[in-house]
């Protein structure tokens, strides 16, 4: 049976009081009368027009790695962004150009965002850990050539020709001027203002481009997803080369709170104190931090003031049902979970501050947004009918399509629908349930097995950190399944743990699904965005080329204890 959440903490009244009346009622061509941003725009020049009547308000806060924390106004922002466009017009970036953004979580990578969207060039972020080919890929296939990069990763671009680097400190850049008359280059709606390269299951990375008209859509998610209020300070603790973390960024802006940016890496300790220092009422983080949070125990938590988090946010990945209990002993609210892709821009189902939480579930499209469960061919299903989420593309933050690459693009695409490659159904009340990736799908004796099903029942053991589950080539079965597991920093592997693993998932799931495998490691295979990937895993398994892992956090991944 379905746990329901119904009683949650409610501060403020939320944006979204009656959410079938307004996803009844919304219209795309209203929504961008009501920013005043059709036809030409900047994005830039929008956010600054939303927070024409509080400049001084804050709109970034900067938690550095030793943990001092600084807060740049939107006037700041702006005539920061100014300067640093000042110096890209001066290298020859023109309207419609890319530029490449890598840097440290530091002021001049919002700087810069900022002042590339003001000159109307196009943002084509990076992540400070990749190496050499990834850029270069990413370099050459965007056809960048100009690239913002903090001064400690310049070294990596040593060897890439062509494109020309503006080096950045803390919060300045190379040649930095001082801008008195603040400029926006206005282009088309539907112009490019972002590429983002995301990793495929066979060949190159592929660089999915979005049009300015991504903030109509960031603007409302900001109002009715994050149910952002003027009084807010908003942690997305992804990098903003995530589409996630990018979309957190501007979101936070356009709704005129501040977005807070943490320099250092994962440590639950800093991340609890960063939530007590600065007051952080709304999170938006990947499901593996909130597994690692947990991980530490509630006795760490418990010495941290937490009480103003009153909305938390995770996505990427499936978010299991025992992070969601977990959540409400520690943070006194619920983790909402959620649905989005790179081809999204951002999330477009969710579940809401207003709305009851069916545990498990990803809750229901954004307004302006159709999403339906499809079959193979692109047609639409019933309720509680397995089969592949599909969006009907007309919103704006539906990618306009891969960038030198039109054909790939258009194979996404089957009776008018964009097929995401997730499979998931929709229940009676119209919430949607996640079931993996297709090529996830593990089939045993002829059953269709999600792992998401499985790694959701084997974290309910109290040993279990994190799981993931693949599908093994038998000669009988077809496929046998495959647990892969850390351990809470408390258990220790044993062949009795193995077998108590197993007789949990029996117990709790059936026999047809129990894996035949369980294997403990230091840590899985996760993306920078946090994803677990579980076809890292299937190739290690079997021998087999491991395909594009520019975006492997941990290339050294699955350790054996």
């Amino acid at each position: 049976m379905v746990e329901v959440i119904r009683d949650k903490k409610i501060v403020v009244e939320p944006n979204l009081t009656n959410y079938d009346e307004i996803y009844r009622n919304f219209n795309w061509d209203n929504a961008r009368k009501t920013l005043n941003f059709v036809g030409k725009g900047n994005v830039s020049k929008l956010v600054m027009d939303l927070n024409a009547d509080g400049k001084d308000k804050s709109g970034l806060i900067w938690i550095s790695e030793k943990g001092d924390i600084k807060s740049y106004t939107f006037h700041d922002l702006e005539v920061k962004a100014s300067s640093f466009g000042a110096v890209l017009k001066d290298s020859g970036v023109k309207p419609g150009d890319r530029v490449v953004v890598m840097s440290k979580r530091v002021p001049s990578l919002y700087f810069s965002l900022l002042a590339i969207g003001m000159i109307g060039a196009v943002i084509v972020p990076i992540y400070s850990t990749f190496g050499e080919e990834a850029i270069r890929y990413r370099v050459e296939n965007s056809g960048s050539k100009v690239a913002i990069v903090h001064e400690s990763l310049a070294d990596k671009f040593r060897n890439i020709s062509g494109i020309k680097i503006l080096k950045t400190s803390e919060e300045g850049i190379v040649n930095e001027q001082n801008v008195h008359n603040t400029s926006y280059v206005e282009r088309s709606i539907n112009d490019p203002t972002l590429i983002l390269y995301t990793s495929g299951t066979t060949g190159r990375p592929k660089g999915i481009w979005h049009s300015q008209d991504i903030m109509t859509f960031y603007y409302f998610s900001g109002k009715y997803h994050f149910d952002m209020h003027a009084q807010d300070k908003f942690w997305h603790t992804g990098d903003p080369a995530w589409v996630a973390g990018f979309a957190g960024v501007w979101t936070a802006w356009l709704n005129s709170i501040p977005i807070v940016s943490y320099e250092g890496k994962f440590d639950a300790e800093s991340w609890y104190s960063n939530i007590e220092r600065v007051k952080v009422t709304l999170m938006s983080t990947a499901p593996t931090a909130i597994r690692l949070l947990k991980k530490e125990g509630v006795e760490l938590a418990r010495k941290f003031d937490l009480s103003s988090i009153r909305f938390i946010h995770a996505g990427g990945e499936y978010v299991d049902p025992d992070i969601i209990r977990w959540s409400m002993e520690v943070f006194g609210v619920p983790i909402h979970d959620g649905y989005g892709q790179t081809e999204t821009a951002t999330y477009v189902i969710a579940n809401y501050v207003s709305m009851p939480i069916k545990i498990g579930s990803m809750g229901k499209p954004l307004p302006g947004v159709k999403a339906l469960v499809v079959d193979e061919n692109g047609n639409p299903l019933p309720p509680n009918t397995k089969g592949i989420l599909a969006l009907d593309p007309d919103f704006p933050a539906m990618a306009k399509g891969i960038w030198n690459d039109e054909e790939r693009w258009k194979n996404s695409f089957k009776n008018g629908y964009y097929l995401t490659g997730d499979m998931g159904y929709i229940d009676e009340d119209g919430y949607f349930w996640y079931l993996g990736r297709a090529d996830d799908i593990i089939k045993v004796s002829g059953y269709r097995i999600s792992p998401v099903e499985i790694e959701s029942v084997i974290m309910t053991h109290p040993a279990v950190a994190e799981s993931a589950v693949i599908g093994v080539e038998d000669p009988i079965r077809g496929f046998r399944i495959k647990a892969y597991i850390v351990l809470k920093k408390d258990y220790s592997p044993s062949d009795e743990l193995k077998n108590e693993i197993i007789n949990h998932v029996r117990v709790k799931l059936g026999a047809h699904v129990v894996p035949r495998e369980v294997e403990i490691v230091k840590e899985l295979p996760h993306t920078l965005s946090g994803k677990t990937m579980r076809r890292v895993l299937r190739a290690i398994e079997s021998g087999s080329q491991l395909g594009d892992v520019s975006t492997l956090e941990n290339p050294e991944t699955v350790k054996k204890e």
